[in-house]
């Protein structure tokens, strides 16, 4: 956790020589008698911590700067230092350094700016992004996060240190909501989104309206829609649509099953048809073929009878030949063989055709038998198309017809069902709803939001200072929820203790929550810073000097000083004793002396007081 603290403090300007205020990390001690500018560092302080001046709340360092200009502030952070440095009167402050996490720049100190001196302080608490927390019992307001806003827990000025109001929440706040949410969220982390928020009765009227008309407009519509159904249903003939069903469904189912089964035997016919068609093309081949053989048969009886009836109108041929082997002349006669053979052929010719012809004939028959077939087979399937088309398929969708109708019908019904339904739980809500009073929220109590696992820690912590102290009553010491301040012995610390006492016990109680927080590890600064805190506690003067509550105090804070830095101012009269500036103690110690002659006069340089010049 980035934990920044205070080197140095720096006043400068005009024709002054800088004023300087060297810090160490560990316990600072700046005493010195009245008047001498104690209170004006813490003064100075938070001017650069962003403080606004009031005319109930005025800046010493404004109100009398005594020709100073600036007022520069130098802080050690975990990544190297940065400074701030505002000018004495006015809003801005320019910020600079090593620390390469802050931006350089001029930043005001109004909660309005845009480059808000608060963003750069939460930044280096490791808060980068806005917060914002309750502010009021009631409604739902809310406010920034802010530096200032938890200042009070690290830094206490001297007009607020012997307050007899809890020194946990903020001097002058108008209540203790904005204060209390402000520690919880550094404790927790939760903000005001976080929590459970109370509605505005407005928003909760204004929710209120907007559900009922909303209802009234479901309502409306489901009313709307209820009427229109109930005249649909209205007009219809059908009685009693789900009993129908059942009986639509069967004539469909046998109508569909007729209608498969005409189909597949007007398939089955096709079927044949296809392979008659086929036979009668394989006839037409042979038919073909015959026709062809018969006109060859008819040509070879033209052909053999032309050769018969011309031989026999002629007389056989005689002519005288040489013989080749005895060189005589020998008469040769023709043969007429041939005609016989011709005329034996013919006759067989003739018994062929006319078995042909016999065979045509089948084949012609034939032909007739198929085409008769055929035409028969297309008769039958064109008488089952016709059923299909004509009769089972009008039946089928009238009854599909009916059937949706039916269905129709059946949805309406129920869907009427579903309507009134709606229409009376909507009505019954709306009924509810305009009945339904606003219930007004009870005040936020932040306190409520705390637990005692949290505050436990706490009060270990401020029990372990109060007996380091030798505080009476230290072990019964807690932190009273009523009023958020701690009570010993069972009283509380307003009604019990004087200013003297009440100084110191501020001073522990922060002490001890700015010392928890760290030991959360959650978001606080390095530094804790008090002025005065024992100037009003007066002890019994029988009391041993070494055994006062006073002297226990100082030994605790020298023994713890290596824990964190911490800023006493005080004055020297109201030590128990003057520690020792040590180093390896983690102690310093800065005296002012009020004496122009001895050591350092006061805080800035070339001011005294009127008595002293």
């Amino acid at each position: 956790m980035n934990r920044f603290y205070i080197e140095k403090l720096i006043v400068s300007g005009g024709w002054h020589k800088d004023t300087v205020i060297d810090f160490k990390p560990g316990l600072n001690f700046i005493l010195g008698p009245s008047n001498t500018g104690k209170s004006l560092i813490m003064d100075c302080l938070d001017y650069v911590f962003g403080f606004s001046p009031k005319k109930n709340r005025p800046s010493k360092i404004v109100d009398n700067q005594y020709g100073y200009e600036y007022v520069t502030l130098h802080l050690a952070t975990g990544t190297g230092s940065v400074i701030l440095k505002r000018k004495i009167g006015d809003s801005k402050i320019l910020a600079s350094g090593t620390d390469p996490t802050v931006e350089h720049g001029t930043y005001s100190v109004s909660h309005n700016a845009k480059k808000n001196i608060n963003a750069v302080y939460l930044h280096l608490l490791g808060i980068d992004e806005p917060h914002v927390i309750r502010s009021a019992e009631t409604g739902t307001k809310t406010q920034d996060l802010t530096w200032r806003s938890m200042l009070h827990l690290f830094f206490i000025r001297q007009g607020d240190v012997a307050r007899e109001s809890s020194a946990l929440l903020a001097p002058n706040s108008p209540g203790p909501t904005a204060s209390a949410s402000v520690l919880l969220y550094l404790l927790t982390g939760k903000d005001a989104n976080s929590l459970i928020a109370t509605e505005d009765p407005k928003i909760s009227e204004a929710k209120k309206k907007a559900v009922i008309g909303y209802i009234q407009e479901k309502v409306k519509e489901l009313t709307a829609r209820r009427e229109k159904l109930e005249v649909a249903l209205s007009s219809s003939s059908i009685t009693d649509p789900r009993t129908s069903v059942e009986r639509i469904r069967k004539e469909i189912s046998d109508l569909q099953t007729r209608m498969d089964a005409a189909a597949k035997e007007s398939q089955q016919i096709m079927s044949e048809i296809y392979a008659w068609n086929g036979k009668l093309s394989e006839s037409k081949t042979v038919e073909h073929n015959l026709s062809v053989l018969h006109q060859q048969y008819q040509a070879d009886i033209r052909r053999i009878e032309f050769i018969v009836d011309g031989a026999a109108s002629i007389s056989p041929i005689r002519k005288k030949v040489k013989c080749p082997i005895c060189g005589e002349y020998a008469e040769r006669v023709q043969s007429t063989s041939f005609i016989e053979a011709s005329a034996a052929e013919l006759e067989k010719i003739k018994h062929h055709l006319s078995e042909l012809n016999i065979a045509q004939q089948d084949v012609n028959h034939q032909q007739k038998t198929i085409i008769t077939t055929i035409r028969a087979l297309e008769e039958k399937k064109d008488t089952i198309d016709t059923l299909i088309t004509n009769q089972l398929q009008p039946q089928l969708s009238s009854f599909e017809e009916k059937l949706e109708q039916h269905l129709k019908l059946i949805r309406l019904s129920g869907e009427l069902d579903f309507v009134r339904q709606d229409e009376i739980q909507y009505s019954s809500e709306l009924f509810n709803k305009e009945t339904e009073e606003i219930s007004r929220p009870s005040k936020y109590n932040v306190f409520e939001d705390y637990d005692y696992d949290l505050i436990k820690g706490f009060e270990e912590k401020l029990r372990q200072i109060l007996k380091a102290s030798h505080i009476g009553g230290a072990n019964s010491a807690r932190l009273n929820m009523e009023n958020f301040d701690i009570e010993i012995d069972g009283l509380k610390k307003s009604v019990s203790m004087g200013g003297g006492f009440c100084g110191l016990l501020n001073t522990i109680t922060t002490m001890a929550m700015s010392s928890y927080l760290i030991d959360l590890g959650r978001n606080a600064p390095g530094f804790y810073a008090v002025d005065s805190s024992l100037t009003q506690l007066s002890e019994a003067e029988h009391k041993e000097q070494n055994d006062t509550i006073k002297q226990n105090f100082i030994k605790y804070l020298i023994s713890n000083a290596h824990e964190r830095q911490v800023i006493i101012v005080e004055q020297t009269k109201r030590m128990p004793f003057i520690p020792t500036d040590s180093e390896e103690n983690a102690v310093h110690v800065i005296q002012f002396s009020r004496n122009k002659e001895k050591g350092r006069y006061g805080f800035l340089n070339d001011v005294y007081n009127a008595e002293d010049q």
